[in-house]
């Protein structure tokens, strides 16, 4: 069992042992940390099993002309010189939120998310997905302006300083079901405020008068 965390580790408290996954991956630049980089979690009888698939330097118990053998994991799969400056960053970014807390961090959205969803809802024009209980939610609210393309609804936020993702978001399947080309998806963190809530709900009452047909 593989788990893609990588939208979970800066939202929300997380037990790796808890979930009993094999492997657990998430990404750097998600959780506040430098691009490049990311971590894979994985139990000492999974990474025992593996073969390293990139060779470099730094990796090897023992080489001949005929075979090589691999020191124990995890630096049998850590070849070469590794992004050292790119750790050092998530390092103090992981760091940054453990001290918050992320029971903090998980409350923050939640406040975000509720304040997003009873702002939203009062324009006619906007279809939001998704559970409509905000405590079933966590820090995103993905809609659509009605007869209005989503990168066209993200290119109107953008022009106003307001930062959203447009499209199929990696899930074509679900869109189709939707019935729609895409989705725009506002996500908060916790360096959003409720004041730029107000500003996303302004912006998109600006965007029905001007952009619905």
């Amino acid at each position: 069992m593989v788990l893609d965390a990588a939208q979970s580790i800066p939202h929300l408290k997380v037990d790796v042992h808890a979930l009993g996954c094999d492997f657990l991956a998430f990404s750097g630049h998600k959780a506040l940390g430098p691009t490049g980089i990311g971590v894979p979690l994985g139990t000492a009888e999974r990474l025992a099993e593996m073969e390293p698939l990139i060779l470099g330097g730094g990796m090897v118990r023992d080489v001949t002309l005929e075979s090589a053998t691999f020191l124990d994991p995890p630096r049998r799969f850590e070849g070469g010189t590794p992004p050292i400056a790119e750790a050092v960053g998530l390092r103090v970014a992981l760091e940054y939120l453990t001290r918050i807390g992320m029971d903090r961090v998980f409350a923050h959205d939640r406040a975000l998310v509720r304040t997003a969803l009873d702002r939203l809802r009062q324009l006619r024009d906007l279809t939001i997905y998704g559970p409509s209980d905000p405590e079933a939610r966590v820090g995103i609210v993905a809609f659509n302006l009605r007869g209005v393309h989503p990168h066209d609804v993200a290119a109107f936020l953008d022009q106003r300083g307001i930062a959203v993702r447009a499209g199929n978001h990696c899930a074509q399947p679900l869109m189709t079901a939707l019935g729609s080309p895409g989705v725009v998806r506002a996500s908060f963190a916790l360096y959003n405020t409720l004041e730029e809530v107000d500003v996303l709900a302004r912006a998109l009452e600006e965007a029905a008068r001007e952009l619905c047909p």
